[in-house]
C-alpha cells in the first residue's frame, strides 16, 4: 500500500530516538560496565526495542484507521488480559515493590504502557459513534467505563501514576468530544472523593509527597533523588559539562538512564541542551495537533489529540520532576529514556498518528462531519455496551 508520510513527525521522532540512544549510553555505560562488564548492555537492549517498535509503527502507519477500529476489542481485551497476568506468580515480575511486568526469560513487558493506547483507541471509537449525544448520562457513563475497567488492575499493581494518566487522557478526550459542564463537575468531585483515599492508602506515596515539599529534610530518604537532580541541573549551567562528563550518573542517581535521564542531559548539555529538547517536544505537539485538526473524521481527531497529549504529558512530568515542579513519579522521557515497553508503546502511538495523517491527505474531510448526529435510543438497554 502506498501511503503518504508525514515527514515532520518522522523527522522529529527519529532525531529524538537518535539523541536518546546517545544519552542512554552516556548515562549507563559506566555503571553497566561495573555491574555486568558490558557498557553497551542498555544500548543494545534499547536498540532491540527500537527495532520491534519501529516495525510496529511502520505496520500501523500502513494500516487503515478503519482496520484499527475493527480490531479495537481484541486489542483492548488482550491488553486487559495481560494486566491480569501480572498478578500470577511465576509469570509476574516485580521490582521496587510493584508487580507491573510479565516475565519471559530475560524479557520483561509492562502491560500498563500499552493499556494507555488500548483505552484511547476504544474510547475514540465509542465517542465517534455517539458523537453529539455525550450530554446523555447513559452515553457518558458507558464512555467512562472504558478507561475505568482498565484503570482498576493498573492501580492495584500498584501504579498510581499510570492510573492518573489514563484517567486524565480519557477525561481530555471526553472534554474534546463535548462533555457538559455539569458532568465535568460531577466527574471532578467523584475523582477527588474516590481518588484521594486510593492514592494515600500507600504510605510510600505520602512520604514521596512530603519529601517533595521539603526534600532537604528528607535527603537520606525520598528527597535524595530530587536533590541530586537539582545538583545535576545546577552543575550543568548554561552550556553543560560536556557529553559523557556527568557526575550524577555515577551512582548518585538511581538508574539515571531511565526516569532521571533528563538530569544527565541537563548536567552534560546545560540549559541550552535542555531547552533544545523542550523545543523538539514542542514541535512534536504542534505537529500532532495539526494532524488531529486535519483528520478526516472525529475518530481520527479524538485519537490523534489524545496520543499527542500522552507524549506531551509524559515529557512534561519527567522534565518537571527534574526541575522540582512536580513530585517524583516513574514516568520515562518519551523516545529518550531506556525502557522497552515504553519505547514500543510510544512508537506504536507514532504509527497511529502517521496512519491518521496519511488518510487526511488521501481523502478530503467530509463536509459537516463534526455535526453528524445519531438517533439516541429511548431505552437504556439499546445503548451499545462499552465493548461494542
Amino acid at each position: 500500500m502506498n501511503r503518504s508520510i508525514d515527514f515532520w513527525i518522522v523527522t522529529i521522532v527519529a532525531l529524538l530516538l537518535g539523541f536518546g540512544l546517545v544519552m542512554v549510553y552516556s548515562a549507563s555505560a559506566v555503571v553497566a560496565d561495573d555491574w555486568t562488564g558490558n557498557g553497551l548492555k542498555y544500548v543494545i537492549r534499547q536498540l532491540m526495542a527500537l527495532g520491534i517498535g519501529g516495525a510496529l509503527a511502520v505496520a500501523t502507519a500502513l494500516t487503515p484507521t478503519q482496520t484499527l477500529r475493527r480490531y479495537r476489542k481484541p486489542i483492548y481485551g488482550a491488553i486487559f488480559f495481560s494486566l491480569l497476568l501480572t498478578y500470577i506468580p511465576g509469570i509476574q515480575h516485580s521490582a521496587k515493590g510493584a508487580a507491573r511486568w510479565i516475565g519471559f526469560g530475560g524479557v520483561n513487558i509492562q502491560p500498563s504502557e500499552f493499556a494507555k493506547l488500548g483505552v484511547l483507541l476504544a474510547l475514540a471509537h465509542y465517542l465517534d459513534r455517539w458523537r453529539g449525544y455525550l450530554e446523555d448520562y447513559r452515553v457518558a457513563l458507558q464512555a467512562a467505563g472504558i478507561p475505568l475497567l482498565m484503570m482498576i488492575p493498573v492501580l492495584l499493581q500498584p501504579d498510581a501514576g499510570t492510573t492518573l494518566l489514563i484517567g486524565g487522557l480519557s477525561f481530555c478526550m471526553l472534554w474534546v468530544a463535548g462533555l457538559r459542564l455539569r458532568h465535568v463537575a460531577v466527574a471532578g468531585a467523584a475523582s477527588l472523593v474516590i481518588g484521594i483515599p486510593l492514592l494515600v492508602m500507600e504510605a510510600y506515596r505520602v512520604q514521596r509527597l512530603i519529601a517533595f515539599l521539603d526534600p532537604f529534610k528528607h535527603e537520606d530518604g525520598g528527597g535524595h533523588q530530587v536533590i541530586q537532580g537539582w545538583v545535576a541541573m545546577h552543575t550543568g549551567g548554561l552550556t553543560g559539562q560536556g557529553l559523557g562528563n556527568s557526575l550524577a550518573k555515577l551512582h548518585f542517581l538511581p538508574e539515571p538512564w531511565t526516569d532521571w535521564i533528563s538530569a544527565v542531559i541537563g548536567e552534560e548539555l546545560g540549559l541550552i541542551g535542555f531547552a533544545a529538547l523542550i523545543g523538539f517536544y514542542t514541535l512534536f505537539v504542534w505537529r500532532g495537533f495539526t494532524i488531529a485538526r486535519s483528520a478526516k473524521d472525529a475518530f481520527g481527531m479524538y485519537l490523534a489529540a489524545a496520543l499527542t497529549s500522552k507524549i506531551a504529558i509524559e515529557a512534561m512530568f519527567n522534565l518537571g520532576v527534574v526541575t522540582g515542579l512536580v513530585p517524583p513519579k516513574g514516568l520515562v522521557l518519551p523516545f529518550i529514556s531506556y525502557g522497552a515497553s515504553a519505547t514500543i508503546s510510544n512508537l506504536w502511538a507514532v504509527g497511529m498518528l502517521l496512519s491518521i495523517a496519511a488518510e487526511a491527505r488521501e481523502a478530503p474531510i467530509p463536509a459537516g462531519w463534526p455535526h453528524r448526529k445519531m438517533q439516541l435510543p429511548t431505552s437504556t438497554s439499546t445503548l451499545p455496551s462499552v465493548a461494542k
